[in-house]
């Protein structure tokens, strides 16, 4: 379940609320309404459309920001691309809210991918020396996981990581599609197209596993939805 909630601002847009789950992808606000309701800077905030329950886009120019929401496969996924000064003031009031996007993954909740790596080759080694068994439909060896994720995505960076990974512990391959996805809001939203690429993103963080500073406009990917996501924009 993903919602998105735009407070009322000024004279320009009334509260709206946007809500989607698994197979149900509205193309319109809660109350029914595609844009910011009947003040004067209504059409600052609307939504439009891209694919039918799959993709929506939603346009908040009032703060210079642009959702895009993608349900593939079972799973809901969204990016972001917002400027700095709004990205802060929304965590000087919620420093919660935004700790994920901002700062990565608590390291209590880090999973070493390096030791996913070596297991699956132990197993493999071991399955060689022991009986042949059929392994389930859905399982994926580093290899046949590289190889499926190259098939959308042939640079090795950040995305091909996450589409690596996410097939090595779940075994469905819409989280390949979810990484493609992602890049490829990341070449829509991103302004800088000699920055598309990420490489080993999570190893040169900060001590505190900060997410560097300083880029303007901030850009958020969502690979995995939680089971429930909430964001709260001015």
């Amino acid at each position: 379940q993903l919602t998105i909630i735009f407070k009322s601002f000024q004279e320009c847009v009334e509260q709206k609320v946007y809500q989607a789950e698994m197979d149900e992808l509205p193309a319109a606000f809660a109350d029914g309404s595609k844009n910011g309701g009947d003040k004067h800077g209504a059409n600052s905030l609307k939504i439009t459309e891209k694919v039918s329950g799959q993709h929506i886009e939603i346009q908040a120019k009032y703060i210079g920001t642009t959702i895009v929401v993608r349900q593939v496969g079972r799973y809901l996924t969204f990016a972001v691309r917002m400027p700095e000064e709004v990205v802060n003031a929304v965590e000087d009031r919620d420093s919660q809210g935004l700790y994920l996007c901002l700062r990565g993954c608590p390291l209590n909740q880090q999973i070493d991918f390096q030791t996913i790596r070596s297991a699956q080759a132990t197993e493999g080694r071991a399955r060689r020396k022991g009986p042949s068994l059929p392994a389930p439909p859905e399982a994926f060896t580093y290899e046949t996981a590289t190889a499926k994720c190259r098939e959308k995505l042939p640079v090795e960076d950040l995305y091909f990581q996450s589409c690596v990974f996410d097939l090595l512990t779940t075994g469905d391959v819409n989280f390949m599609l979810a990484a493609y996805y992602a890049f490829e809001d990341v070449k829509m939203l991103h302004s800088n197209k000699d920055k598309l690429h990420l490489y080993e993103r999570t190893r040169d963080l900060a001590p505190g596993n900060a997410a560097p500073s300083g880029t303007l406009p901030v850009l958020w990917v969502a690979l995995l939805c939680l089971s429930q996501c909430w964001l709260c924009l001015l």
